[in-house]
């Protein structure tokens, strides 16, 4: 019963010295010879410069504030509620998004009704049919309702 936390202290020891040693100074000199040495340890007179390590990545602020905001809501728990709300308001932004194309496409075959009347349409199956002015008249006065309801 005891054997499994010494074990457990003592690889906890061992990482913590080691986690020190990570973050001690080197120094840089160079000898009389003119060779180049590194070291943890400043020599005894001897006109050293202390090497810094290099900084960490760059990391983008709105990124880093974002997870920041997840891990407290995940610690106080409301998460899964704000996620939720999130979701909704990517859901309603994609929908207004798509709303808007459609009422692009929409006008645009509007105006090609409306500026071509003698334009001929392929059908389904393949078939080419000439301009029904009735049928013409028909889908401009549709698409202009479907802007009406959708795109006001």
């Amino acid at each position: 019963m005891f054997i499994p936390y010494l074990r457990l202290a003592c690889f906890s020891f061992i990482l913590i010295c080691f986690s020190t040693a990570s973050f001690a100074e080197v120094y840089k000199w160079v000898d009389d010879n003119g060779k180049t040495h590194y070291s943890e340890q400043a020599p005894a007179g001897k006109k050293t410069k202390v090497i810094k390590p290099p900084p960490p990545p760059a990391v983008d602020p709105a990124v880093a504030q974002h997870e920041v905001d997840v891990m407290i809501e995940k610690q106080q728990g409301i998460y899964e509620d704000n996620e939720e709300q999130r979701q909704i308001a990517t859901d309603e932004k994609n929908k207004k998004k798509e709303l808007k194309e459609y009422c692009r496409v929409t006008r645009h075959n509007l105006k090609m009704y409306q500026d071509n009347p003698g334009r001929r349409m392929r059908m389904a199956d393949g078939t080419v049919v000439g301009p029904n002015e009735d049928h013409r008249q028909q889908q401009i006065a549709n698409l202009q309702a479907d802007l009406k309801k959708h795109c006001s």
